[in-house]
């Protein structure tokens, strides 16, 4: 009889570690030790009160495992996924309560208790990491805007109220915030320190404070988180940038020396002033390209002849050119032969 009385949570952890593999096999082997305690105190009860408690807990977890979740407005189908993981631990977690193991007649309230618990941790969570969203939504306005409850059937509804819209409730129910609700809330006080572990891989993380209310401690991690995420990726951005400056940097120098070498610098006077610092007046120097004047030809007007005024001129008219006119002979005077004569005879003269 006394192992009648866990198969309930037994199926019920089954079905969510076949969909879900975040909490560890250690985990698990430990609650599994929890239950066999809970057995051998359910042992003591009457058989009566025992078959009573075994159909209770039976029927709440068959229902929990098959019905469907109702949402309002329609979630998408990946949150609809994480919302079921999400609603099958906490059924787990309230089955599981030593306060319901007292008193069962409280599980289905225990069970909506725990999910309130959750949505408000992951949306206050969501609204600390995403600065568009606005101050004004607390705790207390999740608790008051996500309303969780149980249809007649047994079903679970949720219903999320304006002015949370589908954007922003497909944003805030993802798997990676599900995963970390689940390793916090499953390691009782010490869920926090494994949640540290799980994700920072053992560093603690700086200006980070443990305590406090569940919903103020675990949004208080996940912007935290958030903050050393986006302090790593400005400074991978910030190492890119740099060496992107630095390459660009060494191409230009690369390129400038090849420049000072080629306008007659030798290598050891770009040295010298390499070392001595005047790189600049160095640069100005041998680098400043002044641009060539050239000198530009004077244009010759052109003239065009229109067809009509080319005059064709026949063959015979070529031939017969007219002749040029004959130069006429000048005819020396007397006087002239005589002053040639004069001049002819002075350069014979010995004497001159």
């Amino acid at each position: 009889m006394g192992t009648e009385l866990i198969v309930p949570e037994i199926t019920l952890i089954e079905k969510i570690q076949e969909l879900d593999n975040t909490l560890s096999t250690e985990h698990w082997e430990q609650v599994h030790q929890e239950i066999a305690l809970y057995e051998e105190e359910d042992e003591k009860l009457p058989s009566q009160s025992r078959a009573k408690r075994r159909m209770f807990f039976s029927d709440f977890v068959n229902k929990a495992v098959s019905l469907p979740i109702e949402t309002i407005p329609q979630v998408s189908t990946e949150a609809q996924k994480e919302l079921y993981r999400l609603h099958l631990f906490c059924c787990q977690q309230a089955v599981h309560s030593k306060e319901i193991r007292k008193n069962p007649l409280k599980l289905g309230y225990y069970a909506v208790q725990e999910m309130q618990l959750a949505f408000s941790a992951i949306f206050v969570s969501y609204r600390l990491t995403h600065p568009e969203c606005p101050y004004s939504w607390t705790k207390e306005f999740f608790a008051n805007h996500i309303i969780v409850d149980r249809g007649p059937d047994g079903h679970t509804k949720i219903k999320f109220l304006r002015p949370l819209d589908i954007e922003v409730i497909n944003g805030a129910i993802n798997e990676e915030i599900i995963n970390d609700w689940l390793v916090y809330r499953a390691h009782d006080n010490n869920g926090i320190r494994t949640l540290v572990d799980f994700k920072n891989h053992l560093i603690d993380l700086p200006n980070f404070y443990r305590g406090g209310h569940p919903i103020d401690e675990f949004s208080r991690f996940e912007r935290k988180l958030q903050e050393k995420r986006n302090k790593t990726t400005e400074k991978r951005n910030d190492e890119l940038d740099l060496e992107f400056r630095k390459t660009l940097v060494k191409t230009a120098a690369e390129q400038a020396v090849g420049k000072m070498l080629s306008n007659g610098m030798s290598a050891k006077d770009l040295l010298n002033h390499a070392l001595s610092g005047d790189l600049g007046e160095l640069v100005n120097k041998y680098i400043e390209e002044k641009p060539e004047q050239t000198k530009e030809l004077p244009s010759k007007k052109v003239e065009v002849i229109e067809p009509q005024k080319i005059e064709i001129i026949p063959a015979q008219k070529l031939t017969s050119a007219p002749a040029l006119p004959k130069k006429s002979k000048k005819v020396l005077s007397t006087n002239d032969t005589e002053e040639i004569e004069n001049i002819i005879a002075g350069f014979l003269d010995d004497n001159n």
